[in-house]
């Protein structure tokens, strides 16, 4: 039956917002706990090492179950595995407030992980099925808009909520977001939603994935000790065979052949983890940056950190849109020249606060990043057929999510590099300040590196 039959204009508003809401919470959790960071750490005495890790915990969760998820939604149905994301987000940000320990408050990191993957995994392919085509593109626009409407307000919010309630308001409001989502999804769709229904799922497949990623991020995060090198080896032994497993099987949970067989697609994708894996940590290190060095409370901090994201919410509709009359190419390729250069700008912010600087930078970067992003998207999504739609907007999520890990990794090795492990938080401004110049020289090589990746990735509309 076509499900864009089914569903009333009222019905098809209440899941655009659901969806565009959904959309909102995931950066809007990550960017709420970044800002909260600083509070945190004097809450639970910490080093800056280990709250790096409130990030990483979550995101390398997020990255094991990203492509699972998406695989057992088409099999099992989208809206029972978009609901079950929401709960288990819900549960964690519950328990998150009542932890007693750093311990604990990561274990809920890493749940909460679990549960936004289902969520960011689905999200756009749920708009796919139940809008009409000729409103689809509409709907996808909105949602997309969410995502940075999310990383602005975050800031903002998880400010003024740490500054006034405490770090541990963050997780209520957030879970408060979760039950009206869920209450959204579950009034405005009846029936259960499927793609591919009755294949079997890709157990040994998603085994294999997730201790592959969690190799491999060990070994980044915890580089260069000698454990973290035998991790990245054993990484690349279960990547190998991972990717020998999937080519082979009929039903994988990792379409290889999307890499093996679209150039396009590949380096997309390959650009993508390249892109978030040079930026992601700026919001992480300009939180610690603004409250330590600039000594703003955190919702002062937030309100300066709006600045990348604002710009990217100005300009990533006008580069979307452009992408469809000159291609993608010529502006992923700009957009990772211009983070490049932005990153690299950072270079000059030292131990003598100077905000008019950090806003210029973080607005440069913004820029950069808005004009990567939905050139990219459309870019990856045009590669390939409307039946491989879903798996590819899953593996383009799980690309950024993967860039992510290897951004914090990096920012995790540069603190541990210049701070020294178990440093408290603010004890040590100046190798702060020299750990995130490194960090973010890194990323400006990185994106750098990207463009020219990007400009390679050739197409008929160039």
């Amino acid at each position: 039956m076509d499900n864009n039959l089914i569903y009333t204009g009222r019905k098809l508003l209440v899941i655009l917002l659901a969806v565009t809401l959904a959309s909102f919470l995931t950066p809007f959790y990550t960017s709420m706990v970044n800002i909260a960071i600083p509070a945190i750490g004097e809450n639970f005495a910490v080093p800056a090492e280990t709250l790096a890790m409130l990030s990483t915990a979550y995101l390398i969760s997020s990255v094991v179950f990203l492509v699972p998820a998406a695989r057992l939604a088409d099999i099992f149905g989208l809206r029972k595995v978009f609901v079950a994301g929401l709960c288990i987000a819900a549960l964690a940000s519950l328990a998150a407030p009542f932890s007693i320990s750093i311990g604990m408050l990561l274990a809920c990191q890493v749940i909460a992980g679990i549960g936004f993957a289902c969520v960011i995994s689905n999200a756009i392919a749920l708009l796919s099925i139940v809008y009409p085509p000729s409103r689809r593109g509409a709907a996808i626009g909105i949602a997309v808009a969410g995502v940075y409407l999310g990383l602005t307000a975050g800031p903002l919010i998880g400010g003024a909520l740490t500054s006034v309630f405490g770090w541990s308001s963050i997780y209520i409001f957030v879970l408060i977001l979760c039950l009206a989502t869920t209450a959204m999804v579950r009034f405005s769709i009846s029936t259960e939603l499927f793609t591919t229904p009755g294949q079997p799922f890709d157990l040994r497949g998603s085994i294999l994935y997730g201790l592959m990623v969690l190799c491999l991020m060990f070994g980044l995060i915890n580089l260069p000790q000698p454990p973290a090198v035998a991790g990245l080896v054993l990484g690349v032994i279960l990547l190998l065979f991972f990717i020998s497993f999937e080519a082979k099987i009929q039903y994988p949970v990792f379409p290889i052949r999307l890499f093996t067989e679209n150039r396009v697609f590949a380096r997309a994708n390959i650009t993508t983890m390249i892109n978030y894996g040079a930026t992601f940590a700026v919001s992480f290190f300009m939180s610690l940056y603004l409250q330590i060095i600039g000594a703003l409370t955190p919702m002062e901090a937030g309100i300066v950190m709006i600045a990348m994201p604002v710009v990217q919410m100005i300009f990533s509709p006008l580069a979307g849109k452009l992408s469809d009359t000159i291609g993608g190419r010529v502006l992923m390729t700009a957009g990772l020249a211009v983070t490049g250069i932005g990153m690299a700008l950072f270079g000059f912010i030292g131990t003598e606060y100077n905000q008019t600087a950090v806003i210029l930078n973080l607005a440069v970067v913004g820029f950069g990043i808005a004009l990567f992003g939905a050139p990219n998207t459309n870019l990856v999504l045009g590669s390939v057929d409307r039946r491989d739609n879903g798996s590819a907007n899953s593996i383009l999520a799980t690309m950024r999510q993967m860039g992510m890990v290897i951004s914090m990794a990096a920012a995790t090795c540069c603190i541990i590099l210049f701070t020294g492990a178990g440093t408290e938080l603010g004890s040590n401004p100046d190798g702060l300040v020299a750990a995130m110049h490194l960090t973010f020289a890194l990323g400006a090589v990185l994106s750098f590196a990207g463009a020219v990746v990007g400009w390679t990735a050739v197409t008929k509309k160039g």
